[in-house]
């Protein structure tokens, strides 16, 4: 019997391109997860309302380069009732959102920051019950209810120290979380319009230019003088590395991959988030923050696991 050359199988390309967009949310995850340690060292210099501004604003202006390169922006015509849909979705999930976020950042760790936007998907669907754009059933209300004791065991954690700048910190990421739940189900009526660069530029442009009432006055009194190479990386980081990168790969990697199997990867989120932590800002893991954070978890996975079941939902990026 003579031996054949070996025949490479027909879907071989379509494993390599199943592998890559792999690769690819894996790299979303670690800008995401990274994005919390920037947050952190842009604080070191900026204060919270100030890096909010300038981190929206220089995102702005790279996506809005980008467009007009590639003459997106040319002939956009929009209805009034287009504009006031794009302004809600923009002032919850770019102004409000990065207001609280880094505000919250600021006193809070990078373990319990991670850990309570990872509630998104429960906030979310929270919402779309309210909304009755779906059924509540008895998994879900499981979900919800675990999720939330878990962040009761990382609020009591703090609130038992008598310090209220963490507890502080934990209630502005919550309120993060839920306005950006609120973005998420108003994305969603927007997405089918634009495409991803077009719908990112108009949403940060005008976020940037929402939050100018609050911190301009920051912006303007900063002392840029003194400050710090950790504090301008932390910046450029969350610019680049945080909002417009993994932006423009996880639009791309939904084009072949699954909306299931990229929201997936979002528990790997806190993982790295919280080990990053550790190793560079020396951290520390309480057994609370360690039961608070499966208990988190678990109830997301209850949820989205219901919600799966139902439909394979679209998932949407975490603006942090």
């Amino acid at each position: 019997m003579s031996s054949a050359s070996p025949i490479p199988a027909p879907n071989a390309p379509a494993q390599t391109n199943f592998a890559r967009m792999h690769l690819l949310m894996l790299l979303v995850v670690v800008c995401w997860s990274s994005n919390i340690i920037a947050g952190k060292e842009g604080l070191t210099g900026f204060g919270p309302l100030s890096l909010a501004q300038l981190r929206v604003l220089g995102t702005a202006v790279i996506f809005l380069l980008g467009s007009l390169a590639t003459g997106r922006l040319r002939g956009l015509r929009l209805s009034t009732r287009e504009w006031l849909l794009l302004a809600a979705t923009a002032v919850n999930g770019i102004a409000l959102n990065q207001i609280t976020f880094i505000g919250g950042m600021a006193f809070s760790t990078v373990t319990h920051t991670a850990l309570i936007v990872a509630l998104g998907p429960v906030m979310v669907l929270g919402i779309a019950v309210t909304m009755r754009l779906e059924a509540l059933t008895t998994w879900k209300v499981a979900g919800m209810v675990i999720a939330f004791a878990g962040v009761g065991i990382l609020t009591a954690d703090k609130s038992a120290r008598g310090n209220g700048g963490p507890l502080l910190g934990d209630f502005l990421q919550l309120i993060s979380t839920l306005v950006f739940a609120i973005y998420i189900v108003l994305l969603k009526k927007l997405a089918d319009k634009f495409d991803t660069l077009t719908l990112n530029t108009i949403l940060f442009a005008l976020g940037a230019i929402m939050m100018v009432p609050f911190c301009a006055r920051a912006v303007l009194f900063t002392n840029y003088r003194a400050l710090g190479l950790e504090a301008w990386w932390g910046l450029m980081f969350l610019i680049v590395f945080g909002s417009v990168l993994p932006y423009l790969l996880f639009a791309y990697v939904l084009t072949g991959l699954a909306a299931s199997r990229a929201a997936a990867f979002n528990y790997l989120q806190p993982v790295i988030a919280s080990g990053l932590g550790v190793w560079i800002l020396s951290e520390r893991i309480t057994s609370k923050v360690l039961l608070g954070g499966s208990l988190i978890l678990a109830g997301v996975y209850l949820t989205e696991r219901e919600r799966a079941e139902d439909k394979d939902r679209a998932a949407v990026p975490r603006t942090v």
